[in-house]
């Protein structure tokens, strides 16, 4: 919700926002619907992408319902679609505040 309603924020900085979750899209479209979310989200079922990355939380095993969750983050990618920057945060209660997420990837792309 706090990426929804930061969004112009990011736009005005001239950042984009994607947002990869581990729930099907199916699942996840009555979230989107309910906050009305102007950003894609990609589904990432079988955490191809989150194992790829090495952001997989290891809390969960395969076949519990919360497997393929990743831990909380952000990558900063430029203009090159290098990333350049990223914050995760081990628990998956805490999340990253989008105001901290735009103030940080405003810094690490002011610096590249």
């Amino acid at each position: 919700m706090q990426l929804q309603e930061s969004l112009a924020d990011f736009e005005q900085s001239g950042l984009g926002v994607i947002a990869i979750t581990y729930d099907a899209p199916q699942k996840q479209q009555p979230f989107i619907d309910k906050i009305n979310i102007q950003y894609p989200i990609l589904s990432d079922i079988e955490a191809t992408t989150v194992k790829a990355l090495g952001i997989l939380n290891q809390q969960y095993s395969e076949g519990q319902p919360a497997y393929g969750i990743p831990y909380p983050g952000i990558y900063v990618l430029d203009t090159n679609k290098k990333i350049v920057g990223k914050v995760f945060i081990e628990g998956y209660k805490q999340r990253v505040y989008a105001s901290s997420v735009l103030a940080y990837a405003r810094k690490v792309l002011a610096s590249n």
